[in-house]
């Protein structure tokens, strides 16, 4: 189960990716929206202030000075918008000082002129003998405007996201508080364990959560018992009449004619390695599974498990604290295997990683291919066994979990190898 804090970083995580990618999109909405809005003032500004400039002049027109080609008498300034009267035949008559003396449309057109490139343009029909008046803007002027505006509103929009994206943050964190301790909780609690306490509420509306787990343990607990339970009894009640079926078979092997003895002799193998499943479960399923750690040192341990027809080696040696039955079931399926599938040796070797000591096996039989390896390592690593291996292979994973370590198969050269690490629980 993922640990709280991991829950936690990955929940701010995805709040603040949430909350950055929103506040972007909204960025960028109000960007597009107050350059948009900002274009339409802009131009209604240009507009009243046209229409304010003639309600000015034209009263007046007859005492300006109209015609002369001047500028409108005014300190030096800088204009934002300027102004122009243009005659009918294209002359400036009359404008601002920081208007051109060029027309600013090249030709005569009412409201809004396209053909400047440097000029916003504006105009209205001043007179009946073709006088225009233009009132326009820089283009460059305009468009510092709208982007300085739309920047300013963007900013504090994402500003406000970013606030709202530490904000969220804080809030989740405590609104999942109590959810990553009932998280904790559950991580910790086993049915099976005794005095292992179920997992608390610390608000209502976890209650039918928690109440769910609880009994979700319980009906696996009961189930788990009653499979240990029968798995036991099974064992018990094999192990008996497998010993005298083997004692019966040496005694007819010794009074057979040699003609039949070979087959009373595969008989007498079957019969064996049927006891060591047995057994294998029986220790397995002992106790509810719980292991009985004893000091064992290996390079002896293995020696003394003798398996007929398999030479067995051993490489050095190491020390660890182990269940030692379960141990010889796991050892024993694992060289049963190698008999099974043709080999006649068997290499076992040890060594320490980390806080674990890892027993190496290698056997000269004809081993497995790659893709077999990889999908019997995938199996084995998700403890999914299910049509995927046999029951050795099983049994010696279980083992190995029970020690805190687990099987791996390894890739060897020639033959079938396997590691079987004991840690710490």
């Amino acid at each position: 189960m993922t640990d709280a804090p991991s829950i936690r970083k990955g929940l701010s995580r995805v709040v603040i990716q949430v909350s950055l990618a929103w506040s972007v999109a909204v960025f960028g909405v109000v960007w597009f929206t107050v350059h948009h809005k900002l274009d339409e003032v802009l131009d209604g500004t240009l507009q009243e202030s046209a229409e304010i400039l003639y309600g000015l002049l034209k009263p007046h027109a007859d005492r300006l000075p109209i015609g002369s080609g001047g500028s409108l008498p005014a300190p030096l300034h800088h204009e934002r918008m300027v102004w122009q009267l243009v005659s009918g035949d294209q002359g400036v008559v009359w404008r601002s000082h920081s208007a051109p003396a060029q027309p600013l449309a090249t030709a005569h057109r009412e409201r809004w002129s396209a053909d400047s490139p440097d000029w916003h343009v504006y105009g209205i029909p001043f007179d009946d003998k073709g006088t225009m008046l233009y009132v326009a803007q820089p283009h460059g002027e305009r468009s510092k405007a709208q982007f300085e505006a739309a920047l300013l509103t963007a900013c504090g929009a994402l500003a406000v996201g970013l606030a709202c994206a530490v904000w969220l943050r804080r809030r989740a964190g405590r609104e999942l508080g109590p959810l990553m301790d009932l998280s904790q909780q559950v991580a910790h609690y086993h049915p099976l364990e005794p005095g292992s306490s179920p997992p608390l509420a610390t608000r209502e509306e976890l209650r039918p959560v928690r109440d769910a787990i609880v009994h979700l343990g319980d009906r696996l607990a009961q189930n788990i018992t009653s499979e240990r339970a029968f798995s036991a009894n099974a064992a018990h009640a094999l192990r008996t009449p497998l010993a005298g079926l083997g004692a019966q078979l040496a005694m007819l092997q010794r009074e057979s004619p040699a003609d039949v003895q070979p087959r009373i002799q595969r008989a007498r193998e079957a019969s064996d390695r049927l006891s060591r499943v047995v057994t294998a479960l029986l220790s397995l399923f002992r106790s509810g599974g719980e292991i009985r750690p004893r000091h064992i040192t290996l390079a002896a341990f293995v020696q003394d498990l003798p398996l007929p027809g398999l030479s067995i080696g051993v490489t050095g040696d190491a020390e660890v604290e182990a269940d030692p039955d379960l141990l010889a079931a796991a050892l024993l399926n694992l060289l049963d295997n190698s008999v099974r599938y043709g080999a006649t040796q068997a290499q076992v070797s040890f060594r320490h990683d980390a806080a674990a000591v890892v027993i190496r096996l290698v056997d000269n039989g004809p081993g497995v291919d790659e893709a077999a390896r990889k999908r019997i390592g995938a199996a084995l690593a998700t403890q999914h066994y299910e049509q995927n291996m046999g029951l050795g292979l099983m049994l010696a994973d279980r083992v190995a979990r029970a020690h805190g370590g687990q099987l791996v198969l390894v890739p060897v050269e020639q033959g079938f190898g396997v590691e079987l690490s004991l840690g710490a629980r």
